[in-house]
């Protein structure tokens, strides 16, 4: 038989304030790096398609190009997606 969780109904838990020492302290550098890389690898991949998109149609105009832009976001949601499925996954075999 599946436990239920209860929630408690009432305010919300106060949020402690993190300094901003602390909160850069957290950080891990290989992610921060990761995320600026995907950052700048979407804006090359944006100048490349303008520059495409302009000599094929013969005018600048802002098309499909401009997607490569959201390469960290698309990056971030995926990851999220496949750690909770496997998470799902994981906690469904105990």
């Amino acid at each position: 038989m599946e436990k239920v969780k209860y929630i408690k109904v009432g305010q919300a838990p106060k949020h402690r304030r993190v300094s901003l020492r602390t909160w850069l302290a957290r950080l891990n550098g290989w992610t921060v790096a990761w995320y600026a890389f995907l950052t700048v690898a979407g804006v090359l991949l944006y100048k490349l398609g303008a520059a495409y998109a302009l000599r094929e149609r013969g005018y600048y105009a802002v098309g499909g190009a401009a997607l490569a832009l959201l390469l960290p976001v698309f990056y971030y949601c995926a990851a999220a997606t496949v750690r909770d499925i496997l998470r799902d996954a994981k906690d469904r075999g105990k």
